[in-house]
């Protein structure tokens, strides 16, 4: 199977339905491949519409609804088009994510906490959704991925 935009659209469903099917979705959630990194493997972004930006002080006097909804952008990096890129590591980055938005990071929901990664909440969140296999898959693929960093950087 190709990992195309398809493919990234079906795993976001996935574990939208399989760990988040009790989170509010406030706004659209979109996912794509973004450029290719070493370091950053996922990021989420609330897009806000054109019409919100322009007229935010007709909004606050309440005199114009909204014509565009704001979306939620999860970007992934294209290394994980790779094939050589276990499935679960994927998975794990965009639950990642999930997590953000749920905790109101990015998305138009009620903001949990102050601060989006403070005291390990993405994980305990994960894994209190069932998701610890995810967690365990993405700390393994992790150690070896460091290693190959580090042996590319000693060699000068």
């Amino acid at each position: 199977m190709r990992r195309d935009h398809l493919w990234l659209e079906d795993q976001l469903k996935l574990l939208l339905s399989k760990y988040f099917s009790d989170v509010k979705i406030t706004n659209p959630v979109e996912i794509q491949f973004g450029r290719e990194a070493k370091y950053r493997f996922g990021s989420i972004r609330l897009l806000k519409s054109k019409s919100s930006m322009s007229l935010k002080l007709l909004m606050s006097l309440k005199s114009l609804k909204k014509q565009e909804p704001q979306k939620s952008i999860i970007t992934i990096t294209s290394m994980f088009a790779k094939r050589a890129i276990p499935v679960k590591v994927v998975r794990y980055t965009i639950g990642h994510e999930l997590c953000h938005y749920a905790h109101g990071f990015s998305s138009t929901n009620r903001r949990l906490f102050k601060f989006p990664h403070h005291g390990g909440i993405v994980n305990r969140e994960l894994s209190e959704r069932g998701a610890h296999d995810l967690i365990t898959a993405y700390k393994k693929w992790l150690k070896t991925y460091r290693k190959k960093i580090l042996e590319n950087r000693a060699k000068v």
